[in-house]
Order: C-alpha cells, then structure tokens, then sequence
C-alpha cells in the first residue's frame, strides 16, 4: 500500500509502535492521531504528513510531484528540529519515520486547550493571566531563536495550554533553520504563514529573521491584552495593507490597567521594519516585573486551564529559554563564599588561552556560570567584571551558540564600558561589531551594514595601534556580510 492510498484508522500499528487510538484533526498538511505507545502504554501524539489534501489535487502531476517532495522534506525537517529543541514549551519528540509510505512523527501529547479556543471563551484576560501566557511563549521562542530556528507561523491555534497551565508551542511544519547553509525549499502556492499574524517582511515575501516571529508574537499579545487583533480582520487587500503601513493604536486604547512598558512593548513588537523590533530575550526582560510570582492569588475571573499557575508554584519545569547548545555553568566558588579575583583573573586567562586558539573548554564554561555573580558582587566598573563576561560571549561565539554570545556582548555594550577615550571606543566598536557577527546568523543584515559603517568611523579616529584592532575584526565581520548579501535572495518554505 502506498502513500496515496493509505489513510489512518483507528487500530492501525504504526510501525509496530504506536496504536491509534482516535483523529485529533488535520490541516491542509498534516493530520494528528493520539495513540498509545506500546512499549510503555503512555499516550503521545502521531502527526501524518497528508497525500491527499484538497489543494495537491488541485495541480498538474508534475506540480504535484514537486510539491510533495518540498512537503516532504519539510516534514524531515521538522522532525529534526524537534529533535534538537530541548525546552519545556515546545513539543517533545518520540520519534519519527514513515508507515507505508507517509511520514510520521511521534510527540509529546498536549491535553488542554488550543489559545484560540481558550481566547475566544475567556476574552477580556486579567492582565497577570495575558502576561503569563506571553511570558511563557516568549521563553520557548527564546530557545528557537538561539540554534538560531524561526517558527513563521505563529498564531492563537498553533498555542496550546495544557490541563496544568503550561504553554506550549506546537506545528513547525514551515519552521526554518537560519544557518547559512540551511537548504531552501521553494513553495508553491500563497505566502507562508497565516492571515492576519504575518509580518510586513512576508507579506512581501522576503528573508525571514527572529525578529519575524517577534511582529506575528506582538500580533498575539496585542490580543491578549486587549481581547481584539492589532488591525481588524476585515479584506484581504484591506488587512494586508494595514499590516504593511498603518500603526496600530496602543493595546491601553481598549484595555484598562495596561503598564506603559507593555504597551510601548507590544508597539515596538509591531514595528513595521524587523531591526526595530526587540529581540525576544528583550521582551522576556520587559514582561518579567509584570509576571505573577510565587505565592501571588490566583488571578480573578478564573479560566480552565489557569496560565499563571506554572508561574505562581513553579515545579520541575522551567518558563525561560533552556536551549540544548547552551553550556550549564560550572562554579568556580560555593555560593556561600565571597569570590576571589586571583581565583577570577586565573580562569580568565586559562579562557583566553582556549579562545585564542579555537578551542573553548572547560574554563570558557566556567566563566559562564560566574557572569552575573561577579556583576553582583563587584558591581559594572571594575575591569575584571567586564573581562568576565566578554570571555564567556568570546566562548559562545565560538562555539556555535549566536544567540547566547549575542546577549552577553550586547550587556557588556549596554553596562560594562565606561568612558569615551580611545581605548573604550576601541572597545565598544570591536563588541558591537561581535554583536553584528552574532546577528548576522538570525539574517539581521541592516544591523551589521550599521556595525561595519560605524566601526569604519571609529576606527579613522584612534592611534594606528587601536584602529589595527578594531579593522581586522571590522573586516572579517565585513567578509560574512558580504557572503549574506550575496546569496540568491528567492522565496523560500
């Protein structure tokens, strides 16, 4: 039996490993079965790559043909990155492969409620209630970003909220990897993602970057918040463009009792242009004063399933980013002892010895796990804490981890360089180009031409010495940057 003529059905083994038990839905790609594992009884989720959607009969054999082929491999894809995701919010992969001739992945089963259903029974939401929800979403994109992945198709329906409150992103069937060398998979048909939770940049069907997630994000949030969407969901040529050029009206408009940092938040989240738009680690940052804490009542009216639970007694499982390709800190001191700077100073040379040649390891590690306990301790001025802190970000540039490094060089910009003699403007253009270098890897193009331009500049200003510095790095970045501009620039699933 092939791919065309197999349908799922109650009873089926799948590879000997899983029993349907009953159909959870489908879409226009995929259908979801629950089953019963057989090995260990527990129940997971089977999602079925569809062979007969509606829209692929719609097409000759030949575009048929090549249609499947791009829906198969994003289906491969997607079972891959599931696989390299390690964080609470986002579904847990079992296993995958293919049952007489349809791919499959097996998951963790999410029993609750989609956020679509639970906005439309609950709306208007207490605000605690809609910055738990936010606040739990954006630590899962946060681990995304890092590898760095982008989801696309952010919205309501594909936001779970299981029975114990825990959100949970689900569907990364167009998900996509932003490494340079990711493979591209053309699509056919209409732009990728889903009406009125589409980013400027799609709409115009450009390069995609982190900060596409963050807009169709601040489109949920918006929501939330206010129990409305940011434009209405009028016309099709009407919302396009509303998305494209009109400012929505701040979340407070149709909302009482919203904090001027979330409104100016959810605004900055919806900018029109991707490089204006907060990082999500940013956002995490603005929303976690407003977030429900331990020991907080529970929010009034009350809603089934309760989002601010997870929050209010926290268990074994964490909101926050908690992404595979980040190092665990290692500490170099209990935590009852007052650091040494001599124990400091000696791990930060055995770091830049690993740096310097290629090689990040155990030292590099370690000065992790002390970066915001020297910050404490010894405040932002004192040099070694700076050391500290650009060593780790060095560490994680090499290693892979963009994302992580790009956070740590952008506090050390934002906190750790004092002055503005040659040295310390040495210093701020060499970590901002870092920054770019980081960046680059989450397609953040205009950053980087930024970066390089203004390095340029600084670097004309300074003794020959200094200026050497800040040009051999300003010209390596410059080298990747041009590499990224010169890539076929083609629509992309």
């Amino acid at each position: 039996m092939d791919a065309d003529t197999y349908k799922p059905g109650v009873g089926d083994l799948v590879n000997g490993r899983y029993e349907l038990k009953d159909s959870l839905g489908k879409g226009g790609m995929a259908q979801v079965w629950r089953a019963r594992e057989v090995s260990g009884g527990r129940e997971v989720a089977v999602k079925f790559l569809r062979h007969d959607s509606e829209a692929l009969y719609c097409l000759d054999p030949y575009e048929r043909d090549v249609e499947l082929a791009v829906r198969n491999a994003r289906f491969r894809r997607e079972a891959n990155l599931l696989g390299t995701l390690d964080h609470p919010g986002i579904t847990e992969l079992y296993g995958s492969g293919s049952h007489r001739g349809v791919p499959y992945i097996a998951m963790r089963l999410v029993t609750g409620v989609s956020l679509r259903t639970f906005l439309d029974e609950h709306s208007p939401l207490p605000l605690a209630t809609a910055v738990a929800v936010a606040i739990q979403v954006a630590g899962a994109l946060a681990c995304a970003h890092t590898l760095p992945v982008v989801h696309r198709d952010l919205k309501p329906a594909n936001i779970m909220i299981d029975e114990e409150g825990w959100v949970v992103l689900i569907d990364f069937g167009i998900a996509k990897p932003l490494h340079a060398d990711a493979t591209r998979y053309t699509a056919h048909g209409s732009t990728l993602g889903t009406r009125g939770y589409l980013a400027p940049e799609q709409l115009l069907e450009r390069e995609p970057t982190t900060r596409t997630d963050v807009y169709c994000f601040g489109c949920i949030f918006y929501e939330l918040l206010t129990g409305r969407p940011p434009f209405p969901l009028g016309a099709e040529s009407g919302l396009t463009d509303k998305h494209l050029n009109e400012e929505p009206l701040p979340p407070s408009t149709y909302a009482a009792g919203i904090p001027e940092p979330i409104d100016d938040l959810v605004l900055r989240m919806l900018a029109k242009k991707p490089e204006q738009r907060p990082a999500v680690d940013e956002v995490l940052e603005v929303l976690d004063p407003f977030a429900p804490g331990v020991g907080d009542p529970e929010p009034r009216p009350r809603t089934h399933p309760e989002p601010t639970a997870p929050l209010r007694r926290p268990r074994d499982r964490a909101v926050g980013p908690r992404p595979v390709a980040l190092a665990l800190p290692v500490a170099s001191a209990p935590a009852d002892e007052w650091l040494d700077a001599r124990v400091v100073e000696q791990l930060c040379a055995q770091a830049e010895s690993e740096i310097a040649a290629g090689e990040p390891g155990d030292a590099t590690d370690r000065l992790h796990g002390l970066t915001e306990r020297v910050r404490k301790e010894w405040g932002e001025r004192r040099p070694l804490v700076r050391r500290v802190w650009q060593g780790a970000a060095d560490g994680f540039r090499l290693s892979g981890n963009f994302g992580a490094a790009a956070r740590l060089y952008q506090a050390v910009d934002n906190y750790l360089i004092h002055g503005d003699g040659p040295d310390e403007r040495a210093d701020r253009a060499l970590i901002r180009l870092r920054t770019a270098e980081c960046r680059l890897t989450f397609g953040e193009l205009e950053a980087a031409i930024a970066a390089v331009d203004t390095a340029g500049r600084t670097a004309a200003g300074l003794p020959p010495e200094l200026a050497a510095r800040v040009e051999a790095v300003r010209h390596a970045v410059d080298a990747q940057l041009t590499a990224r501009l010169a890539e076929p620039r083609c629509r992309e699933a």
